[in-house]
């Protein structure tokens, strides 16, 4: 055996290095954007008071709403420290008792095998705490993606309402799990997600991929638009979402997540 338990458990734990560093500290309610621009022209009569109070409660809404990102995103930062800190610590204790044992001679072949029994012990443990925090980060990069999202929309503020509720609904099962025929509203495939988030906003898509491919109208990749359907291939379907992203359940072992819009695709429009 060329690496050591030991060595082992101490390159799962170097994965968690840093843990102690400076986290940003969040504003809190009433900071710097609570009403830092708001019309201020009450009595005041004309074209030019009207505009400015067009614009200022325009720009203080756009401020409010950066403010509420700001908060989203801080929390989910914060979540992240926490969840890494722990796993710190976690893996931390299993070094430790591995170190603790390194040093022991087993006095007899019981003692052996208890030794050993430990051991394995430890490499399932620290093992398991490696895919808990991946499947966490990956959680979050996808709660990161979907804030994005929220904001990019929340700015542009167009497109059609069902569409938005459509995206907005596939957006909240992001991290359930890829099941085959599933269609929700816990675990979904593919296609079965894009069915499921258009039947929130009243539209019934036809259940498989080899269908919903002749739901709607084609539209033209250059102009896709939050809402439609994206088949990267004939047997998997997505769901844009804007900003050359998408929404889909692409595989099993999978979850539901965000991805890159992707070249030579085939786009419908549900109508």
């Amino acid at each position: 055996m060329t690496v050591g338990e030991v060595e082992i458990l101490r390159r799962a734990h170097a994965l968690f290095a840093g843990a102690n560093e400076f986290l940003p500290v969040g504003t809190a309610a009433g900071g710097p954007y609570e009403n830092s621009l708001v019309p201020r022209t009450a009595g005041a009569a004309g074209a030019g008071a009207t505009a400015y109070r067009t614009a200022a409660v325009r720009w203080h809404a756009e401020l409010t709403a950066a403010q509420r990102t700001d908060t989203e995103l801080l929390r989910i930062l914060a979540e992240a420290h926490r969840d890494h800190l722990g796993a710190h610590r976690a893996t931390a204790a299993v070094l430790a008792a591995a170190r603790a044992d390194s040093v022991t001679t087993p006095a007899d072949p019981i003692a052996a095998r208890e030794l050993l029994r430990r051991r394995l012990t430890r490499l399932r443990n620290q093992r398991g705490l490696v895919l808990a925090a991946r499947r966490r980060a990956r959680r979050r990069r996808a709660a990161l993606l979907a804030l994005r999202y929220r904001r990019r929309s929340g700015r542009a503020a167009r497109g059609d309402t069902r569409a938005v509720t459509a995206v907005r609904a596939a957006l909240s099962r992001l991290g359930s799990p890829y099941v085959w025929g599933a269609t929700g509203p816990d675990r979904f495939d593919c296609s079965g997600l894009v069915k499921w988030a258009y039947a929130q906003a009243g539209i019934r898509l036809n259940r498989t991929t080899f269908e919903q491919i002749n739901d709607g109208v084609p539209v033209a990749p250059g102009q896709v638009r939050a809402g439609d359907l994206v088949f990267p291939h004939a047997g998997h379907v997505q769901l844009a979402i804007g900003g050359n992203l998408v929404v889909e359940a692409p595989h099993p072992g999978a979850t539901v997540q965000i991805s890159r819009l992707g070249e030579n695709v085939a786009i419908r429009r549900p109508v």
